[in-house]
């Protein structure tokens, strides 16, 4: 094969600064060297270039995911996945179905049940061991905050009445009146405390998980994924078997990452010096750590974001894990230490303090360092503007942006005033979006995304409701620049990443069709017939993979 390749007579989206369109791009090994018109190109037309016709069809910057945990993914969906459009008895019929097929499992595990299918009292350890008594079982919520244990998953971990929470009122074991675990963990400290004691993954599937996973991503356009943290029983994976499979070939992203997340106070003495460590070792263009991932709050669905006001649903209040002095300190000892940071903030008052951490960054002078609050579902009127205004980049997922009347029983009217991005993007707030997979609930693909940004309703469904406020639509190409240059941006490789520009890594995917010129609901639909990874084609429709 040779080394350039001619890419012509296409509908080029370069996503550059001008947003210009192209119908020829040329690729010298790895490399953008030419972009522009077919004249502009006759230089390097010659006997020793392949020459692609695109018929028309569209080219765009690969995809960039921009928040998912995929080394994460490959462990927790080695079990059952639930679908998070059923109800407590479809899940618990799949649950034993999958049982039943995995007699000789010495446990079992799944995620994927929509969390707010139970009342405020969550999920009941009963209920599991119907299913099976003698053998511990885990089951996470689609958002993976919350878990479902059966009374042996529990026993072999040692959990009691006595047994004290993590962090009271944030990660901590649902009790009943008598102070018996009944089942329901929330957060990731229980989760911990019970794989801790608990293997539930078997490791020769986790290659083989990351690889298909992998194969999914490129045949959806992706070239990039920025993973956003794991727990420390997956760092093995995360910092041995992805370099060793990037090496081989058979991981098909770029990665930037932070490794283990800080999900409780007492892990920023453990991350931290690791992460100094990490950013040295490991500072290429295809496997960069150089983020600190904290979690500040839960989620809305769970009752553990941490919301200014009470949840409508039972009074309960919940406070962020560090206060804004707090994130400010650690924020600031990232930034000197030349750290990017990624702050899960969901709820308005942990988003608040993200965004103190942010002006105190500024204000010391660390304009370089990349901020980012990921999700932000319920942001404050006051403070839409401020991401603008301190460069915090505001990462979502706009497959959660639908209406669902569900969440409206959880907090109120305040479902309604979720997700303001467009409103964000008019202050100056760069917007990039993840899946969060492997907790995506509706599939990872970039397309369904930028489709349900535009439309704020399910795809494929337009019977349901349309989630307010309409005005917070987002436009196409709002929704390209959030998979591609901003998400460049978050990654720190701007200059490399994110658009068809001459000098840039050739990353690109290729669409069957203008998803300017399709309705909007049909965004989801158009194929990807070839994906682009360092100028080697990883992906392309028909081929067997």
């Amino acid at each position: 094969m040779s080394a350039r390749k001619i890419y012509t007579n296409g509908r080029i989206f370069t996503v550059n600064e001008n947003r210009d369109w192209a119908d020829t791009v040329v690729i010298e090994g790895n490399k953008i060297v030419y972009v522009g018109d077919k004249t502009g190109a006759d230089t390097f037309w010659d006997s020793g270039a392949e020459v692609l016709d695109l018929k028309g069809k569209m080219m765009l910057p690969g995809f960039i995911d921009g928040h998912c945990h995929p080394v994460m993914a490959s462990h927790y969906l080695c079990g059952v996945y639930l679908q998070v459009e059923w109800g407590v008895e479809e899940c618990l019929a799949e649950i034993k179905k999958f049982v039943g097929e995995n007699p000789d499992n010495d446990t079992y595990f799944g995620i994927g049940y929509a969390e707010w299918i139970f009342d405020e009292n969550g999920p009941k350890k009963e209920l599991l061991d119907e299913i099976c008594a003698d053998k511990p079982m885990m089951i996470l919520g689609s958002s993976a905050h919350e878990a479902w244990v059966n009374t042996k998953a529990l026993e072999l971990a040692g959990i009691t009445k006595d047994t004290p929470d993590p962090i009271p009122g944030f990660h901590y074991f649902h009790r009943d009146a008598a102070g018996n675990p009944t089942g329901h963990l929330l957060e990731m400290g229980p989760q911990n405390m019970i794989m801790e004691q608990v293997n539930f993954f078997d490791p020769d599937k986790i290659e083989e998980a990351l690889a298909k996973a992998s194969d999914e991503y490129a045949a959806m356009g992706v070239t990039a994924v920025c993973d956003m943290g794991a727990p420390e029983f997956v760092m093995k994976a995360y910092f041995e078997t992805v370099p060793a499979m990037m090496e081989n070939g058979t991981y098909k992203q770029r990665m930037t990452g932070c490794g283990r997340m800080v999900s409780d106070k007492s892990d920023v003495d453990i991350v931290f010096p690791r992460l100094l460590d990490y950013k040295t070792r490991y500072d290429t263009d295809n496997f960069r750590i150089n983020f600190l991932k904290i979690i500040n709050d839960g989620t809305l669905e769970t009752r553990s974001a941490a919301l200014s006001k009470p949840y409508d649903e039972d009074g309960s209040m919940v406070e962020p894990l560090f206060n804004r002095q707090e994130l400010a300190e650690l924020g600031l000892k990232a930034a000197e230490a030349g750290l990017d940071i990624n702050v899960h903030g969901i709820g308005d008052e942990a988003i608040s303090g993200t965004l103190a951490m942010a002006k105190a960054i500024r204000q010391a002078g660390y304009d370089d360092c990349r901020i980012v609050n990921s999700h932000c579902d319920y942001v404050k009127d006051e403070e839409l503007e401020l991401f603008g205004k301190y460069n915090v980049i505001a990462n979502t997922t706009c497959v959660w942006h639908y209406g669902n009347p569900d969440m409206e029983k959880v907090i109120g009217d305040r479902q309604n005033h979720t997700f303001r991005l467009k409103s964000m993007i008019k202050g100056g707030c760069r917007m990039g979006q993840g899946s969060d997979f492997p907790v995506d609930e509706f599939g990872r693909e970039p397309l369904k995304g930028i489709e349900m940004g535009c439309s704020r309703q399910l795809f494929d469904h337009p019977e349901l409701p349309v989630l307010k406020p309409y005005e917070e639509k987002l436009s196409v190409d709002d929704g390209i620049a959030s998979y591609t240059i901003n998400n460049a941006y978050q990654m720190h490789m701007e200059d490399k990443l994110g658009s068809i520009e001459a000098g840039k890594y050739a990353d690109l995917v290729i669409l069957e069709k203008n998803i300017f010129e399709v309705p909007v609901s049909e965004i989801h639909k158009v194929k990807v017939c070839e994906t682009i990874m360092d100028g080697k084609t990883v992906y392309k429709a028909g081929d067997s993979q």
